[in-house]
């Protein structure tokens, strides 16, 4: 089976999927909603996206509540809140360069909730 996508265009969505996926899980879901039946491979990735995308909101969530509701571990929640946008930036920019080679993105920590066909 080939990862590779068809046309520039497929990469081009894939790619706005992952790096849409820093800001959460709404920019990869409506990519994924509007190729899930015309274009498999960036369906395909951004389905990966959507399931990245729905861990970092839920854990800045979590790190939101132990910022504002925990008063002498606050600065935990904090350093948590900045942790998690590093590391998603730089493991969405990482699929964004990967499905622009026309690789199939991977990530090392995932919620599968998008079922994808792989």
């Amino acid at each position: 089976m080939t990862h590779a996508p068809q046309h520039t265009t497929s990469a081009s969505t894939a790619g706005l999927a992952h790096l849409g996926a820093v800001l959460g899980p709404l920019i990869p879901l409506a990519v994924w909603v509007a190729k899930k039946d015309s274009d498999p491979w960036a369906a395909r990735e951004a389905g990966k996206a959507v399931n990245f995308g729905l861990m970092v909101f839920v854990v800045f969530a979590v790190a939101t509540v132990v910022r504002k509701f925990v008063p002498f571990v606050a600065f935990i929640g904090t350093l948590a809140q900045l942790a998690v946008l590093v590391v998603a930036i730089v493991l969405c920019y990482q699929a964004f360069r990967a499905v622009r080679r026309g690789l199939p993105a991977t990530y090392p920590y995932n919620i599968e909730v998008v079922k994808r066909n792989d």
